[in-house]
């Protein structure tokens, strides 16, 4: 995703005035490198009247950015960064420093006040030199870039409502009016006549691949050659059915018809949100299983946030309040990208594939536990209607104190250390719930922010 960012750079509208302060503003000019650096960006001159905002916007729009920052570096008329948002209409952070001798505060108050007086939904960032401060505008540009990325994009749903998970069914409209993110509901026996149409050759080659990847593959009776043929199979069908239906993004709802009749789409679930294939590096598409279109639309967030890395849907199976684990898992399959290294980067060296704990149509299941790391947790929830965010900072522990927990030994797991008090159990809205790597709290904060949703953080 290439961020572009429109620069306004604000000042006293009192020619005599601003000359005495010049030196200043230039000094400020020259602390925004860091931004420059790491983004595509387009500046104006100094504005010090509504014609100067008007001349910029025309070209701030050909830009295509898809956030604007107003750089508030020594006091400026309020009515100016009116002019500028009236112009350029984008998401919007006021910026300024922390110098007192600038009076840059007092100037971003007037014009955040401002903002706020006709409705106009920012953020503020006092003191961009700062690290905070700059995390925070960080986490602004990478939210207001993903919240533009999601505009116009296409959730596949494979199948309806699975296992009867009510928070699992989104509303279309509500989505079109928050997001802009449609939904298109196929048949999951497209998945199977895509499937079976396949050209063996390449089928052959990519279960192969997947079985010399893999630290083992232990076939029974319920899992078999043919199964895993299936499986993969399951996988280039749902891939192509992506770029047939222009999809961004899925969900396949699996049991029980595909599970119970043809074979578990745990394969597909585990390649798609991971970043290799037998082709080599790809891009992760978002896989939510049990069509649950909350959870994907969350999982596509945090791949927005985070600049593409892949997503897990997981239950919340168990939380030890002694010892502040989360016991996370799913019911077959979750990224193998969680545990790639530089030695394996598709980081299925350490999976054994194993007969799946459910399914009458047969096939394997993909346990492993997710490698120690840094993660964010999140899920979209709904409560009367409206929506909002659960957000929770952990990192993943290796479980050695869990090894004889009674949890189901075919599902994948991540052992969470998170700090919960009784709150969470009794607000959190699903069953399932989504990671990325990474701290990403800042940037969901943003984006919650800039798309008018509560959120509650759990750290």
């Amino acid at each position: 995703m290439d961020i572009k960012i429109v620069i306004a750079h604000v000042a006293d509208s009192r020619p005599d005035f601003f000359n005495t302060r010049q030196g200043l503003v230039e000094e400020e000019l020259e602390q925004m490198d860091w931004i420059r650096k790491r983004f595509n960006t387009i500046e104006s001159e100094i504005i010090q009247s509504k014609q100067d905002a008007f001349n910029f916007a025309e070209k701030a729009v050909a830009f295509g950015a898809q956030s604007l920052i107003i750089h508030v570096p020594i006091w400026a008329d309020p009515a100016l960064t009116m002019a500028v948002t009236n112009y350029i209409s984008l998401p919007t952070l006021l910026m300024g420093n922390s110098r007192p001798d600038t009076s840059s505060m007092v100037g971003l108050l007037g014009a955040g006040g401002s903002l706020d007086q006709v409705g106009r939904r920012h953020i503020r960032v006092f003191d961009h030199q700062s690290e905070p401060g700059q995390v925070k505008v960080e986490a602004f540009v990478k939210a207001a870039a993903a919240k533009k990325s999601l505009v116009g994009q296409l959730l596949g749903l494979f199948g309806g409502r699975s296992l009867g998970i009510f928070t699992a069914v989104a509303d279309p409209g509500q989505w079109q009016r928050m997001f802009g993110v449609d939904i298109e509901t196929v048949d999951q026996l497209d998945i199977v006549n895509v499937a079976e149409a396949l050209d063996s050759v390449i089928v052959d080659k990519h279960v192969e691949w997947l079985k010399n990847k893999l630290k083992d593959v232990c076939f029974t009776n319920h899992f078999t050659p043919r199964n895993l043929e299936r499986q993969v199979r399951s996988y280039l069908a749902t891939m192509q059915l992506v770029q047939q239906y222009g999809f961004d993004f899925v969900g396949v709802k699996c049991q029980t018809e595909l599970s119970d009749g043809y074979v578990s789409q745990c394969v597909a679930h585990m390649l798609m949100n991971s970043h290799m294939d037998m082709n080599g590096e790809k891009e992760i598409i978002v896989h939510a299983c049990e069509s649950d279109a909350d959870g994907a639309l969350t999982m596509q967030i945090l791949k927005l946030l985070s600049g593409g890395k892949p997503t897990a849907l997981l239950d919340v199976r168990w939380y030890d309040s002694a010892r502040n684990t989360m016991i996370l898992a799913n019911c077959g399959a979750a990224s193998s990208s969680f545990n790639a290294t530089s030695e394996d980067p598709t980081g299925l060296s350490g999976i054994s594939m194993v007969q799946h704990a459910f399914g009458k149509g047969g096939g394997g299941a993909l346990p492993f536990q997710i490698s120690p790391q840094e993660v964010t947790l999140a899920r979209l929830c709904r409560k009367d209607g409206a929506y909002w965010m659960a957000i929770v900072v952990g990192s993943v522990t290796d479980g050695r104190d869990y090894q004889a927990l009674p949890t189901t030994p075919e599902f994948p797991k991540a052992f969470i250390n998170v700090h919960l008090d009784e709150t969470f159990l009794q607000k959190f809205g699903s069953n399932h719930i989504h990671m990325v790597s990474g701290n990403q709290v800042e940037a969901l904060i943003a984006f919650c922010r800039l798309s008018d949703i509560p959120y509650e953080l759990w750290k």
